[in-house]
This record gives structure tokens, C-alpha cells and sequence, in this order.
């Protein structure tokens, strides 16, 4: 792979870059992160037509970087208290922890706009953080067991395909996976990201059920479900870390 840097004028705007060429590359792909902005381009493009792809995209990028430099550091985990704000489908709601003596095991239950968990009064710090995060996430796992496969179905009838099977799993690293069987594997965890992310990680698997690797012909299949996945792409690479840290558990 070969590496260069180039530049160039977009209104008042300098926009950096860095380009990486390869040889199997038929596509461009733009990728803006804490390094800058990064053009993955075909071996033989040459300097101008580069520059000419990156102003093209010259909103998107402005855009992008002012949204990346006015990002605040990582959040810190959860603690599962009382007025902490969980997302879920681009809709926020506050934890509300009731003590009550006795009852069955604790469950998380939406109250109006307020995520309610009861646990047992007698429970010390540790114990009640415990028993609140198993419910928090369990509820998130219920969420995404309800809402996942029905975006899957309506993505595959995009596609032309038949609904898949659907598994909702923990995985650490990734959002989603699609196996050589033809079933897809959500990860629980992005459905406390907005929609137009959780649909672009729904659509990209789905768009695996026909062509498996990240060819040019996937990245085209791709382009006519969502047009803008590049977009949602970079903005679940942004935002994609601070969900996952903030619901650390051993119980994913």
C-alpha cells in the first residue's frame, strides 16, 4: 500500500489529507478520524482526481470535522443511578432506581420518560450498581429482540431478499456479522444508537446475504439502500466507542 499527503481549497477551508493507494482498490472511500482525514483510492488514480473526489465531498468533510473537534473526552461507564440518561433509538430516558422490600427479580420497565428498576432495600452500593446494570441490560437485550429483526426484514425486502434469521448477540468488536449460512448477527448494544445508524448496520449486513466480501460490487448494492451510508458510516466510527463504554458489563 502507498501512502501520500495532499491538499486543497474548499471556500476559505484548507482541507488536509492523507491518500492510500492499493492495488485491489476500485472504489474511493473517505474516512475522517482522530488522525484526519484519511482517501482510500485505486492504485492508478491520479493526484488531481483525488483532489477533485475529497472537494467534492468538501460539506460532508467541514461538517464531519467540526462535529469530531466539538466531541467532549470519552464518558465514563455508567454507575446505573438514578438520574443517568440511557439512549435508545435516538430517544433518551432516565434511570429511575426504586427501592422496595422484597418482590420478584428486578426488571427494567419504561415509565413515561423514565427507565424504572425496583430492587431489594437492604442492598448495599455494589450490590444495588449489580443488580441494576443485569436489568438495564437485559431490557436493552429485550429492545433489541423486538426491533432488530423486523429492520432486518424490511431491508432484505429492499434488497429483494427474503427475511433472514436474525441473532441478537454481545459481540465485543463489532456491530453486526453475517455468517456463510445466510443469518445475521446483531450486536444488542446499537440499539442505543439513533435509527439512521442502527439502519446502516442492519443494511450493510443484509447487503452481505448477497455479496459476501467488500467488493466494489458491495459497496454499489450498498449505495442504493441508504445513499448516504458513508455519512453513517463515519458517524457510527465516531460515536460507536462512546456507546460501548459507557454500558461496560461482563453480562453482554
Amino acid at each position: 500500500m502507498k501512502s501520500e499527503r495532499g491538499r486543497g481549497k474548499y471556500g476559505r477551508a484548507v482541507i488536509e489529507y492523507r491518500v492510500e493507494r492499493t492495488a485491489r482498490r476500485r472504489t474511493v472511500t473517505l474516512a475522517l478520524g482522530a488522525d484526519g482525514l484519511v482517501v482510500k483510492v485505486p492504485l492508478a488514480m491520479n493526484a488531481d482526481d483525488v483532489r477533485s473526489t475529497v472537494l467534492s465531498r468538501g460539506p460532508w468533510i467541514l461538517r464531519r470535522k467540526a462535529e469530531f473537534e466539538d466531541l467532549a473526552p470519552l464518558p465514563m461507564p455508567f454507575e446505573f443511578a438514578t438520574g443517568e440518561s440511557f439512549g435508545y433509538l435516538g430517544r433518551h430516558f432516565r434511570l429511575n432506581v426504586e427501592r422496595a422490600d422484597g418482590g420478584p427479580e428486578p426488571a427494567a420497565r419504561l415509565n413515561g420518560g423514565f427507565l424504572t428498576v425496583r430492587v431489594a432495600a437492604d442492598l448495599d452500593r455494589d450490590g444495588r450498581r449489580a443488580v441494576v446494570q443485569r436489568a438495564v441490560v437485559a431490557w436493552y437485550r429485550r429492545q433489541a429482540a423486538r426491533r432488530l429483526p423486523e429492520r432486518v426484514a424490511r431491508y432484505a425486502a429492499r434488497a429483494g431478499l427474503p427475511a433472514p434469521k436474525v441473532l441478537i448477540r454481545g459481540q465485543e468488536k463489532r456491530w453486526g456479522s453475517c455468517s456463510r449460512k445466510g443469518e445475521i448477527r446483531l450486536n444488542w448494544q446499537v440499539v442505543m444508537a439513533p435509527m439512521t445508524l442502527v439502519d446502516y448496520v442492519v443494511a450493510h449486513e443484509v447487503c452481505h446475504l448477497r455479496v459476501p466480501d467488500h467488493s466494489a460490487a458491495f459497496w454499489r448494492l450498498l449505495g442504493t439502500i441508504p445513499p448516504d451510508w458513508e455519512e453513517r458510516r463515519e458517524r457510527l466510527r465516531t460515536e460507536g466507542a462512546r456507546l460501548r463504554r459507557r454500558l461496560t458489563t461482563k453480562s453482554s
